[in-house]
């Protein structure tokens, strides 16, 4: 990003900093920066700055680990938990130096996931109302989002450490009858603190003050918004492209994350703000649905990455990706005249 410095931070002298900022590979859009610091004292303590990440799963084609996804976020299957999520990726990709990692304790932080939970409101009630559907179709959806402190104990050059991962995450699924067939699913905040065992470190005033002292840089904040803005050009002006419901979707969650690290952070103030996130298209995209227009007229929503709607004029649709199938034709459906509906432009 033109070599802009993006944050600046207070540290205590003798203190050690590792790690910083990069830019991963051009695929993967929806993440044009990850931000990964550690903050280590003399004797083991550490505040510790993740990267948020994205991901997608698609359980009918899967993909490879952490693969680029057409939507710009990597692949990855949706974990049981995040503890177990962070377990997994600390046992393919082990820091030196560290043994007998142990996971301690999951547990959900209630006020911020309540939190979180009333900024996402109108997507669970797009959700909601998407059951409704699934009786006709079959087709549903599941959202959820919460906030998770995760307790992990290792040893590290000798020393026994504890450390508290505070970690927000969210998922959105698409079920088939009931099972689960594809879904997005994000990490917006992660960061942590480290001390010894048995210690008092969650209150130590020096981990604290590093986190509450991050300021962000105007110019770098003007510079990643310009970004957000132009990729929203660039997928918009496509607004029947799957790629551009996808990413809409992510734009939404990257508003949401910055809201949620100001909740963190008390003072985190960067924004990804979305520059048309009022335009109804954007919109039906961050709910993953397309308007159709009916032959009496009417307009409906439905479930987007469908390539094929058909309607009795009755109320019912069947949404499909298979150009030679006909309704009509197909004995197993009510004989009843089936018509093809396109999307509203």
């Amino acid at each position: 990003m033109q070599d802009i410095v993006a944050t600046t931070v207070l540290v205590p002298e003798g203190w050690q900093v590792e790690g910083g900022i990069t830019r991963p590979a051009s695929q993967f859009y929806s993440m044009p920066v990850l931000l990964d610091v550690k903050f280590i004292a003399p004797d083991g303590r550490q505040a510790r700055q993740f990267p948020s990440m994205s991901f997608e799963f698609n359980y009918r084609q899967p993909a490879q680990p952490f693969s680029p996804t057409s939507g710009g976020n990597m692949y990855l299957d949706l974990p049981q938990s995040p503890g177990a999520w962070l377990m997994d990726m600390s046992r393919k990709q082990p820091e030196p130096g560290i043994s007998d990692l142990r996971l301690v304790s999951e547990a959900v932080v209630p006020d911020l996931t309540k939190q979180l939970q009333q900024n996402n409101a109108a997507t669970y009630q797009t959700v909601q109302q998407s059951q409704a559907m699934a009786m006709q179709t079959g087709m549903s959806m599941q959202f959820d989002t919460q906030a998770t402190a995760i307790v992990i104990q290792y040893t590290k050059d000798g020393r026994q450490l504890e450390e508290t991962i505070l970690m927000t995450w969210q998922y959105l699924v698409h079920l088939w009858q009931g099972q689960v067939t594809h879904g997005t699913w994000s990490i917006g905040e992660m960061r942590s603190l480290r001390g010894s065992v048995g210690s008092a470190y969650l209150n130590d005033p020096a981990l604290q003050a590093i986190f509450q002292s991050a300021r962000p840089n105007p110019v770098w904040v003007q510079e990643m918004n310009r970004y957000w803005s132009e990729i929203a050009r660039i997928l918009n002006k496509g607004g029947t492209d799957r790629r551009n419901q996808a990413w809409a979707a992510h734009q939404k969650r990257m508003q949401t994350m910055n809201e949620t690290s100001d909740i963190i952070a008390n003072g985190w103030k960067a924004r990804n703000a979305i520059s048309d996130a009022g335009h109804q298209r954007t919109i039906d995209s961050i709910h993953e649905v397309t308007p159709y227009q009916t032959p009496a007229g009417q307009t409906v929503k439905l479930p987007s990455f469908y390539d094929n709607v058909h309607t009795d004029n009755n109320g019912r649709y069947i949404l499909h990706n298979d150009s030679y199938y006909e309704p009509n034709r197909d004995p197993t459906v009510n004989s009843v005249d089936w018509h093809r509906i396109e999307q509203q432009r």
